[in-house]
C-alpha cells in the first residue's frame, strides 16, 4: 500500500526525530504508514508506532490500512481516549492533529506521563491555537517550531513543542500566541504566514463588528486586531 500525505499531514514530518510516534484521532493511520514506510521511524524495538482512536470505526479502518501496507508488526493500532494507557509503548513524538485546540490541551493535562524529558508535540489545532499555546507554556513545554500549510481554502499551523520545564518561556503577545512567530520562516512560509493571519483578521473583525451590532462591548479584542494588522502592513511592506 502506497501512502501520499496532504500538505497539512506532510508538515509532521518535518519534527519526527525518529523514535516512537504516538499519531491520536489517526483515523486512517496515513501518516504512521508514511513514517514507517518512508524510513522516518528507526526505533529499538518491534513498535514503530501506534495508530489511536477513540472511536471503533477509525481504529478498525486503520488496522485495515496497516495490514494492507505490510506494517501489523510495526504499527499498533489502540482504541482509547486521548493518551490513556498509550504510556506503555513509551512513545517520544507524539502527534494529535485534526481537533480543536482546546480539546488537545485536555488530552494533554490529563495525561501526567508526557511531562519529561524527550517529550515533543506535533500538534495541528484546528481551532483556538492560542489557548493551546498558553496550556503548553503551563504545562512546561517550549514552542520550538511552527509550520504552516494550504490545502483549498484551508490554512493551517503545525506547532511543535518540547518538553522543557527549565526553558525560559517567552512572553507572547495574543497575536502570537494566536498565530506563531514570523522569525526564521522561509518566503515560502512567511507567505503562508500572512495569509493566515489574513484569515483570522477577517474572522476576528466579522465577529467584532456582529457582537457590536447586538451592543456587546468589545473593545477587549481592539489590541488583538490591531496587532494582527500591524503584523500584516509589515509583511505588506517587504513585499
Amino acid at each position: 500500500m502506497s501512502v501520499k500525505l496532504s500538505p497539512r499531514l506532510m508538515t509532521a514530518t518535518k519534527y519526527v526525530r525518529g523514535g516512537v510516534v504516538a499519531d491520536v484521532g489517526t483515523d486512517h493511520a496515513y501518516l504512521p504508514i508514511f513514517l514507517c514506510s518512508e524510513g522516518f521511524l528507526h526505533g529499538d524495538g518491534d513498535v514503530l508506532a501506534i495508530a489511536s482512536d477513540i472511536n471503533a470505526g477509525p481504529v478498525e479502518r486503520a488496522s485495515l490500512h496497516i495490514r494492507t501496507a505490510g506494517l501489523s508488526d510495526r504499527i499498533v493500532t489502540v482504541q482509547t481516549n486521548g493518551l490513556s494507557g498509550l504510556d506503555k509503548y513509551a512513545p517520544t513524538d507524539i502527534i494529535i492533529f485534526g481537533m480543536g485546540g482546546e480539546l488537545i490541551a485536555a488530552i494533554l493535562e490529563a495525561a501526567q506521563w508526557v511531562r519529561r524529558d524527550g517529550i515533543r508535540l506535533i500538534l495541528q489545532p484546528m481551532t483556538h491555537a492560542e489557548k493551546l499555546c498558553s496550556a503548553l507554556a503551563t504545562l512546561g513545554f517550549a514552542i520550538v517550531g511552527n509550520t504552516y500549510s494550504q490545502e483549498g481554502d484551508r490554512l493551517y499551523r503545525t506547532i511543535c513543542a518540547d518538553y522543557a520545564p527549565d526553558f525560559a518561556q517567552t512572553d507572547y503577545s495574543d497575536a502570537e500566541l494566536l498565530l506563531g512567530l514570523a522569525d526564521g520562516l522561509c518566503t515560502e512560509q512567511y507567505k503562508l504566514y500572512l495569509s493566515y493571519a489574513k484569515k483570522h483578521l477577517t474572522t476576528l473583525t466579522a465577529r467584532q463588528a456582529a457582537k457590536a451590532a447586538s451592543g456587546v462591548n468589545t473593545s477587549d479584542e481592539d489590541g488583538l486586531i490591531a496587532e494582527i494588522n500591524e503584523i500584516i502592513l509589515k509583511g505588506e511592506s517587504q513585499k
